[in-house]
């Protein structure tokens, strides 16, 4: 009878321990987008305390290490929005996350007074999105990666998704905004190593990025036109090039003479 208790009372003294390790791991992974207390950014991201959901332990380890996508209800409120994977996170650092959201219990955190957020600049954000101003840590500017609603006069690059929705897939201007601070992407999140964005540059991004998803897409062939601007313009500059190095070419002894006898 004893030997079937040791392993009850070991959990039972272990759990704690667990719930305090997932508490740290939580304000690394979870914090910046769930909030400090678990309670979420009310209409963008859903909250963890008081959230049915994260009372399944083997949920909460699913979703930190696969991800979550689509339309969800917490407290009555319809949420449709991205939580992206973070292999990054070990299923055993997944589990003690889990614990800690358990030992929050079922009853919704009372939210904190939210903090003045950062009024965000959409011409700011829409300069440090292109390059024309350079980000304060040395970060790459989103459109090496990135393109969005045809901003650019060629478009940008292809690694990562098109951002021309990403405001209405990652929670509006307040979910963007804690993703840029703290993203949670691997390729996003090893490229801004050691560069972070900071809070008014994330706030001017994300209202950027908030203002293009309100404008009516570009077509494809918007680029193609340009490209084909681009190309003519460039073959001009290349004939022009070509017809003055040959007139400026050293002439040879035979054409030399023959001028000499057209005089």
């Amino acid at each position: 009878m004893k030997r079937r208790l040791y392993p009850l009372v070991l959990a039972f003294l272990l759990v704690p321990a667990w719930a305090q390790e997932g508490k740290a791991l939580y304000g690394q992974f979870c914090a910046s987008c769930h909030g400090a207390e678990a309670q979420g950014i009310p209409g963008a991201i859903p909250p963890l305390a008081g959230n049915p959901r994260a009372q399944d332990e083997t949920h909460v380890v699913q979703v930190v290490r696969q991800g979550l996508s689509g339309p969800l209800e917490v407290g009555g409120v319809t949420y449709n929005g991205v939580m992206p994977p973070l292999p990054q996170v070990s299923e055993a650092e997944a589990r003690a996350i889990a614990q800690y959201l358990k030992s929050l219990g079922g009853a919704p955190a009372e939210a904190a007074p939210p903090a003045p957020r950062v009024q965000g600049d959409a011409a700011l954000g829409r300069a440090l999105y292109l390059g024309q101003k350079p980000l304060r840590n040395g970060g790459a500017p989103c459109q090496a990666c990135h393109t969005v609603a045809g901003v650019g006069f060629f478009g940008g690059g292809s690694l990562g998704k098109d951002l021309m929705d990403a405001a209405k897939r990652l929670g509006g201007e307040a979910g963007l905004s804690a993703l840029l601070t703290n993203p949670a992407f691997p390729v996003m999140r090893e490229a801004y190593k050691g560069r972070p964005l900071t809070e008014a540059e994330a706030a001017a991004l994300a209202a950027f990025l908030v203002q293009v998803s309100q404008e009516a897409p570009r077509p494809p062939s918007l680029y193609l036109g340009r490209f084909l601007v681009a190309g003519v313009f460039l073959l001009g500059l290349l004939l022009v090039y070509q017809a003055a190095v040959w007139q400026l070419r050293p002439r040879s002894l035979a054409e030399r003479i023959r001028s000499q006898l057209r005089r």
